[in-house]
């Protein structure tokens, strides 16, 4: 018998009564991400990626400032390839987030492995996952807030790092964090420098007037080194990669990978010509003339493609590190219990796990 896709939704539009780590899936020098269960009344649960900012930088206004914004942008921003927010708040003096689980790898893992056997991604895969990217950007850029005015974002990190692949293909464009640019300012010396070096345009290293350009040149760079099989302006010091972007000499990808045809070449340069004013005009524009670009190349490569790679990834990683499944900190789990308890008090404006959010099946609880 179908489900009651009414009642259900009913139903969870109450807010989770716990939220359940699980497995700690990602620790980096700002937040650790831990897979979770939130749980419902009946015993519904649903999988979710609980984001916790690192207790000694929670008390920093750069780093409370940049979970306000992902976690603002996140809950505004609704498109299949840009990672969800479905919550996030101060309890107890720690930043958590509530996001949608990606379960898969990041492309970062995928190249890392790639490229140190001197392996590049399948043409026709590169220039889909590069698509679906440029898609999450065109609707970001374009994105509009209740009352019809542009929220002007731009993210400002785009690189392989922040792009999720699942195991079921999907592509996923996530971290928001440095997208307001009225508070976080590109800045170079003693300041912050938004997105990770390799990544970063040229305009930025002159400090020019930032511009959705940037996140079109970023993703030019993604898809070179999933073309080419190495990264593009990364050298083995930061000046050095400065240098080399400043620089923007940015090799045919033929020149490298004899299988890729001429056309590739020429939107790959075009994407990532050092003037802002003569690279392809904006995300949308991207977008496009990649879809053009695979119907013209291989009209069958799909999800299907990109959950490939996943699978081969995720079967020939070593495992993880034991501290990766440690247990979670009591003073987690108390900060977690009273998210749920106070779920109704959001400062977002958006009732905390609509059931709208969730694209997954639902699950029972055991």
């Amino acid at each position: 018998m179908p489900a009651d896709n009414s009642r259900i939704s009913t139903k969870l539009r109450r807010a989770p009564t716990r939220y359940v780590p699980t497995q700690r899936i990602a620790a980096g020098g700002m937040a650790e991400v831990w897979k979770g269960l939130a749980h419902f009344e009946g015993g519904d649960s649903y999988p979710v990626a609980l984001k916790r900012v690192l207790p000694e930088l929670a008390a920093q206004e750069l780093y409370r400032s940049m979970f306000m914004d992902e976690a603002r942008l996140g809950m505004q921003l609704r498109h299949r390839n840009i990672v969800r927010v479905y919550d996030a708040r101060e309890v107890q003096g720690s930043l958590i987030m509530v996001m949608e689980l990606v379960e898969g790898t990041t492309l970062k893992a995928v190249l890392d492995r790639a490229h140190a056997r001197g392996a590049c991604m399948p043409v026709a895969t590169a220039l889909w996952i590069t698509r679906e990217l440029a898609r999450a950007l065109a609707y970001a850029h374009e994105a509009q807030d209740a009352t019809g005015r542009p929220l002007q974002i731009v993210h400002r990190d785009v690189s392989p790092h922040n792009l999720l692949l699942g195991k079921d293909g999907a592509v996923k464009l996530a971290d928001f964090g440095l997208a307001d640019a009225n508070v976080h300012e590109t800045q170079l010396g003693g300041g912050m420098m938004g997105g990770k070096l390799g990544y970063l345009a040229p305009e930025i290293i002159q400090q020019q007037p930032t511009t959705p350009q940037i996140d079109v040149f970023a993703a030019g760079i993604v898809l070179w080194e999933m073309l080419c099989g190495r990264r593009l302006f990364q050298r083995d010091d930061d000046g050095a990669t400065v240098r080399a972007v400043a620089a923007c000499e940015v090799p045919r990808p033929s020149a490298i990978n004899p299988r890729i045809p001429r056309e590739v070449d020429r939107l790959v340069i075009g994407v990532l010509a050092r003037d802002p004013a003569k690279r392809t005009a904006g995300a949308g524009a991207l977008a496009s003339a990649l879809d053009e670009l695979i119907q013209w190349l291989d009209p069958k490569v799909s999800a299907r493609d990109v959950a490939l790679v996943v699978g081969l990834q995720l079967a020939t990683e070593p495992p993880k590190p034991t501290k990766t499944v440690l247990p979670p900190a009591p003073n987690f789990l108390a900060e977690l219990d009273t998210l749920a308890e106070t779920a109704n008090e959001s400062d977002f404006g958006a009732a905390p796990l609509d059931p709208s959010l969730f694209d997954g099946g639902r699950r029972r609880g055991r």
